[in-house]
């Protein structure tokens, strides 16, 4: 739970100072995977609570960093965020096979004693460390150029509208004293001769007239919760995005249930290593193309994105169901991973943009309270992912492997429905709040 509080923390530093905060980022992640690289090579001590912290600490920094771009995405861009979001939630997704391809290419490791991998984490920092400083001098609100300007442009804009007022004053007069002077006691009460009357003209507020911006709405805290549409995002992130978390880190062991016993460990790894593969392309596809199709059907068609969580929900359930019935070798499990990174890519892809309806002044609180609900999901399935495991694999007599479905039949079993209730909730919200109707908005 410490890297919840760590993250809600974040989140607050973001909300008062976003540019300080990466540079807070950049010298945070810079010094954590130095000393995790001076451990590494036997400079520093190897004690397991040190380089636990030099990890969390590495991943808050990583965490300010995405909430900072978010956040500024979500101050800056009205007509697109859900494509702006979603794009930088695949940089994200798509920055892992990256690294690790440059790991291959230029830090590969010939001898157990070479300095690859500290020359590999020194690198990363440099990275890290160049980025958000660069960051920090780009990201800000363009709503902070925009005050200044038009607060530079209220003297003159006064002196127009006070020369307005006058000139409608002086002709609103000479009308109703020209017709009074023709029509005398035959003019109707209501004369469309009269265009204004001075006391109509004075009760205008001209701070109305110059700018009538509609006020944003700011919901945030317990109210987010309370809300059908924050309590049903809440839901699907927790479900959708733990349940494909569960898939991704275990493919390993999925892989071994479904293949033969006698499969070498070559060839496991490479098992593994496609279908890892597989899921980070198709999850980073996913977050940018259903990002940009969430603005599309918004614009155009007038579906709320509320709909692509329930869609996200129907297609879990839909892998899973195929995963415990049908899938017996690792050729048809990748039909599974190919779904699950796409339910898990609309998720994360499309949530962003949603969570700017509550508000873009509270959307980093918003995010980060609403990713503590993947992060307890996550450890939630996991528990009983690892738990159905280690029954079945001493049933079954083997001390590590474990063959077959009942390896993981039960965890998926309740993970249908899970999805399935998350699927009901989001339907109930959708009908609360309208949003089945086209054109419907929070």
């Amino acid at each position: 739970m410490i890297y919840v509080y760590i993250y809600i923390y974040i989140c607050v530093c973001i909300y008062m100072y976003a540019c300080r905060t990466l540079i807070i980022a950049a010298f945070t992640a810079f010094t954590t995977l130095f000393l995790l690289a001076q451990t590494y090579v036997g400079n520093l001590s190897n004690h397991y609570i040190l380089c636990s912290l030099y990890l969390a600490c590495t991943g808050a920094a990583g965490a300010a960093s995405y909430l900072c771009a978010l956040d500024s995405q979500a101050q800056n861009f009205k007509e697109y965020r859900g494509m702006s979001m979603g794009f930088t939630s695949a940089s994200l997704g798509i920055s892992g096979l990256v690294f690790s391809q440059l790991n291959d290419r230029f830090f590969k490791s010939n001898h157990k004693e070479d300095n690859t991998t500290f020359n590999f984490l020194i690198f990363v920092g440099s990275c890290t460390f160049i980025v958000n400083i660069f960051g920090s001098f780009i990201l800000d609100s363009l709503k902070q150029e925009e005050k200044r300007r038009v607060e530079q442009q209220q003297p003159q804009e006064d002196n127009d509208l006070t020369y307005y007022t006058q000139s409608i004053r002086s002709f609103s007069t000479s009308s109703t004293r020209f017709v009074e002077d023709d029509m005398n006691e035959e003019r109707p009460l209501l004369s469309k001769n009269v265009i204004l009357s001075v006391d109509t003209i004075s009760s205008i507020d001209i701070k109305n007239i110059r700018y009538q911006h509609e006020e944003e709405t700011e919901i945030s805290g317990i109210a987010f919760f309370m809300d059908p549409v924050g309590f049903s995002l809440a839901s699907a992130l927790l479900v959708i995005l733990g349940l494909g978390y569960v898939y991704f880190a275990n493919l390993g062991q999925l892989l071994t249930s479904v293949s033969p016993k006698d499969i070498s460990f070559s060839e496991a790894q490479h098992l593994r290593n496609t279908h890892v593969s597989i899921f980070s392309i198709a999850n980073c596809l996913s977050r940018a193309l259903f990002g940009a199709l969430s603005d599309l059907f918004k614009k155009k068609v007038g579906i709320h994105r509320i709909w692509f969580f329930w869609t996200a929900s129907i297609g879990l359930m839909i892998s899973m169901i195929f995963l415990i019935s049908s899938v017996s070798n690792s050729n048809e499990l990748i039909l599974c991973t190919v779904m699950t990174a796409i339910v898990y890519g609309i998720t994360f892809g499309v949530a962003p943009a949603t969570i700017t309806e509550f508000g873009t002044k509270t959307f980093a609180r918003n995010w980060g309270w609403l990713l503590c609900a993947p992060a307890i999901g996550s450890q939630l399935f996991s528990v009983l992912f690892g738990t159905v495991y280690e029954k079945e694999s001493k049933r079954q007599g083997e001390l590590e492997s474990c063959y077959g479905s009942a390896c993981y039949k039960s965890t998926f079993m309740i993970g249908i429905l899970s999805a399935l209730v998350c699927n009901m909730i989001m339907a109930v919200a959708i009908y609360k709040k309208g949003l089945y109707k086209r054109g419907s908005t929070l």
